[in-house]
């Protein structure tokens, strides 16, 4: 008798199951180097797919730092108070090795939020601890919000390890792994593309290297233009390839019309 093959495969692994985790602080920053306005218990945080959180300044559909969420293990730990580090949510976990990027965060009603990349400390928060290393993958995790709704204090949250595929450490890799997704017919500007893969904006400085080192790799280079929507003139055929989208009217075209073909992420 032939045994069939697939009774010689190896079971699929079992998918992990969410740990359980609470919230014990929520707050919005309304804007940058502005501390954030903690949550009382009655009050709501409110997160919008593929947006953010309401009145935060980092709400953008382009931005994979939408929110920032930190473990009170590791405040305790640093000796900082919550909010201190501009945290949007704070969770006490009992499995703090499943916090990572690329793990979800099931909340009530279906709130999702994304981990995507770490928060690296910075300049900006060196009066709260003048030792930035000590703050190396210390100081919490971004994410974006993939299915909105209300979070509370005291809410249960889940973290699904493994969900998604982290953001590529590299801001080269992320700007590789961005280009794709502008959609045909549309442009992003260097601050865009900065704010894309989470950089400063003073990134936009890198951006015409990036640009020249990936010319040849088949990504969409032509649909990067200057703040003012000026076309580059170290991309090759860039007046061709937006022609072709009708993005422009014709070849000796120098500028796009922003307010018409500027893509904003979806």
């Amino acid at each position: 008798m032939q045994i069939s093959r697939l009774a010689d495969a190896p079971a699929p692994a079992p998918a992990p199951a969410p740990a359980p985790a609470r919230i014990q602080a929520l707050y919005v920053r309304p804007a940058h180097g502005v501390a954030g306005v903690a949550l009382a218990a009655a009050d709501a945080l409110q997160c919008r797919a593929g947006l953010g959180i309401d009145g935060d300044v980092h709400a953008h559909r382009l931005s994979p730092r939408q929110v920032l969420v930190t473990l009170d293990s590791e405040l305790a730990a640093l000796g900082i108070a919550a909010g201190a580090l501009g945290e949007n949510i704070v969770i006490r976990c009992d499995h703090p090795q499943l916090f990572r990027p690329g793990t979800a965060l099931l909340g009530p009603a279906g709130v999702e939020i994304r981990l995507t990349m770490y928060c690296e400390p910075c300049r900006r928060i060196a009066h709260i601890e003048p030792r930035l290393a000590r703050l190396l993958h210390r100081r919490g995790i971004l994410g974006v919000i993939e299915a909105g709704g209300a979070l509370r204090l005291n809410d249960p949250i889940e973290l699904l390890p493994g969900r998604y595929a982290p953001l590529a450490e590299s801001a080269y890799q992320k700007f590789l792994d961005f280009l794709p997704s502008v959609p045909p017919g549309t442009v992003v500007r260097y601050a865009d593309v900065a704010l894309a893969i989470g950089a400063d904006a003073s990134f936009v400085r890198a951006l015409p290297g990036y640009i020249r080192r990936s010319v040849g790799l088949g990504l969409p280079l032509h649909r990067i233009v200057n703040a003012r929507g000026a076309l580059l003139p170290f991309i090759p055929e860039q007046a061709i390839r937006l022609r072709a989208e009708g993005v422009i009217d014709h070849a000796a075209a120098a500028e796009v019309n922003l307010r018409r073909y500027l893509w904003q992420g979806c």
